[in-house]
């Protein structure tokens, strides 16, 4: 699996809006599995909106990917991504604040 911190706006002929790079980022979420899932997806819902979601299994993860296609361009624009099952992980400063409260329930 790739790094996630060299997030470039546009890989791979496959555009990144900056919500989908902050989500990437911070669900450890590689640009190359967005890129895996779009080309090869399991499953592809167009929705209302224009959107279309594509949902895609990568090195063991649900990956799920909202893109909407730019005709100007003729390149996918992606809006956001997500690991299905998975929560979004807490803040440090919440880890730590709440690490007590962990320790009590224990008990």
């Amino acid at each position: 699996m790739g790094k996630t911190s060299n997030v470039e706006r546009e890989y791979k002929n496959v555009i990144f809006t900056n919500h989908a790079i902050q989500r990437l980022k911070k669900r450890k979420i590689t640009q190359d599995m967005v890129v895996k899932t779009l080309k090869t997806p399991e499953k592809k819902v167009k929705e209302d909106n224009g959107n279309t979601q594509f949902t895609k299994m990568v090195y063991k993860r649900k990956v799920q990917v909202v893109a909407n296609y730019q005709n100007d361009e003729r390149k996918w624009l992606v809006v956001s991504a997500w690991v299905r099952g998975e929560e979004d992980p807490k803040p440090l400063w919440l880890q730590i604040l709440l690490f007590p409260l962990r320790i009590f329930k224990r008990t």
